[in-house]
């Protein structure tokens, strides 16, 4: 399965995507995000283990979600 890391931002018809990475794997995607931003905080989704959001030190709350 495949992993993006993004940011998005906006609702409904006006939301944004940005996409910064990709990954083969959970762990990878995770690794890349540590090593692309300083994060402060990241959690995996207790509802969906599958998926992780974080937050860096400059404010972007960002997740690692995965994508066909």
């Amino acid at each position: 399965m495949n992993y993006k890391i993004v940011e998005t931002c906006g609702i409904g018809p006006h939301r944004r995507e940005t996409i910064y990475a990709g990954a083969d794997n959970l762990a990878d995607a995770i690794a890349m995000a540590r090593a692309m931003f300083k994060i402060v905080d990241l959690e995996i989704d207790a509802l969906n283990p599958r998926c992780a959001d974080f937050f860096t030190a400059c404010g972007r709350v960002m997740q690692i979600e995965p994508y066909a």
